[in-house]
């Protein structure tokens, strides 16, 4: 008599085992997609801190120039409305530093942020990984040496056998990639630790940086409040501040009108050459009275035309008007137009001037951060720069001036009731 052994649920037995290999080769390859994944973001963010370094490499190089100039200066010149304009110039580039450190900061705390996010999902993965693996290893062992032989020798047909064998062989393979598995999870964990190791150091730098660059923006300022307090204090230097104000206002006049003889030239030119150019557009066309001022909030100390200064006790010309105004506030582009200059006067501080068309100009002076740069366009109510009090005697302001062609025109006029 022929005895066979009969396998129960042998049908089964081969569906689980093929949807668990099927399973795990999807795994893997989700598993891989999200490392692809992760990886380029970590390049994507180092690219921009490497960015970063850069423009804050620029920034000290510029400060380093200007405060070799100073230096020069200090020996040459003892005139305390230049050393004003220097500690501004000073001033000017801390601040910038300090923005471009607290971008960066974020940046590394963002990536950071994302770098532990990454450290978690990586934990959880190891663990349920290892999980498994130590299951594996506890039922091998459990099994012994020679389970797989056992099972083999109990197959009731030659086919049976090869069923078998090939069955032994999918998880024999399943198991290698599982340990490989952990095996990649591990290093992959262990290089986003190191990662966030340096990401910390750097900020921790930064913030060094950033704390030594505060210091050295208070001290400045210190300095610059009390020349101020000193030049307030002498005739003579407010004088000198006037007469350089009103030269200022002479070279803002010629500029303009240096602008509109190019302007002319060019349609004079396209007459003669039978061109016929495209009309020019005039944005504060038909707004006289309309427009919005360019601070949302402020205090208007000065108007338009002749005032007499308190401490000369002498006539004085304002071409524009002056809004006391908080420091930081935005300052609005009036309408549309085209940046035409954005640079420093010294009795003006930071200066911007708008192409309105048809010859008109509008200025915003004593600015902080400016937003814009030369050639850009702008639309109305668009922030351009940030109040400040760079080349002003009284604190945080904007002196805003109207210009038709080379005249000065009252803003008051203008502007929106």
């Amino acid at each position: 008599m022929v005895c066979k052994f009969q396998y129960p649920g042998r049908g089964k037995l081969i569906a689980l085992c093929l949807l668990f290999v099927l399973f795990g080769f999807w795994r893997n390859s989700l598993a891989q997609k999200q490392k692809e994944k992760a990886s380029e973001k970590v390049h994507q963010a180092e690219q921009k801190i490497r960015s970063s370094k850069s423009q804050l490499e620029k920034i000290e190089g510029e400060i380093e120039e200007v405060d070799t100039q100073a230096k020069g200066l200090e020996k040459k010149e003892t005139n305390l409305i230049r050393q004003i304009h220097d500690y501004e110039r000073k001033i000017d580039d801390s601040e910038r530093m300090l923005r471009s450190l607290n971008n960066e900061i974020e940046e590394i705390t963002s990536e950071i942020n994302y770098i532990n996010h990454q450290l978690e999902s990586l934990a959880l993965k190891l663990e349920l990984k290892k999980a498994i693996l130590y299951r594996r290893l506890r039922g091998i062992y459990k099994q012994g040496r020679l389970h797989k032989f056992s099972v083999l020798l109990g197959s009731y047909s030659f086919t049976d056998l090869l069923q078998r064998y090939k069955y032994f062989t999918l998880i024999a393979a399943q198991d290698k990639r599982l340990v490989h598995e952990v095996s990649q999870l591990q290093h992959t964990y262990s290089e986003y630790k190191l990662a966030s190791e340096r990401k910390l150091a750097q900020r921790v730098e930064r913030r060094a940086l950033l704390e030594a660059e505060q210091r050295k923006l208070e001290l400045a300022e210190g300095e610059r409040q009390k020349l101020l307090r000193s030049v307030k204090s002498r005739k003579e230097e407010v004088l000198q501040i006037l007469a350089q104000r009103r030269a200022e206002a002479e070279r803002i006049r010629e500029m303009i009108a240096e602008w509109e003889r190019l302007r002319r030239e060019a349609v004079e030119q396209a007459r003669r050459e039978g061109r016929v150019l495209p009309p020019e557009s005039a944005y504060l066309e038909g707004k006289k009275g309309k427009l919005a001022w360019p601070v949302a909030e402020g205090k208007m100390i000065r108007g338009f035309g002749t005032y007499i200064d308190e401490i000369t006790k002498t006539r004085v010309i304002n071409n524009g008007i002056d809004i006391q105004a908080r420091a930081g506030d935005n300052v609005l582009s009036v309408s549309q137009g085209a940046v035409r200059f954005v640079d420093w006067y010294r009795s003006y501080g930071k200066t911007v001037m708008v192409d309105h068309g048809a010859g008109m100009y509008s200025i915003y002076s004593h600015l902080g951060e400016v937003f814009v740069e030369l050639g850009d366009f702008v639309n109305t109510g668009q922030a351009i720069a940030s109040v400040g009090s760079t080349g002003s005697l009284e604190g945080p302001m904007l002196h805003f001036e109207l210009r038709d062609g080379m005249k000065a025109v009252d803003p008051l006029l203008w502007l929106s009731r």
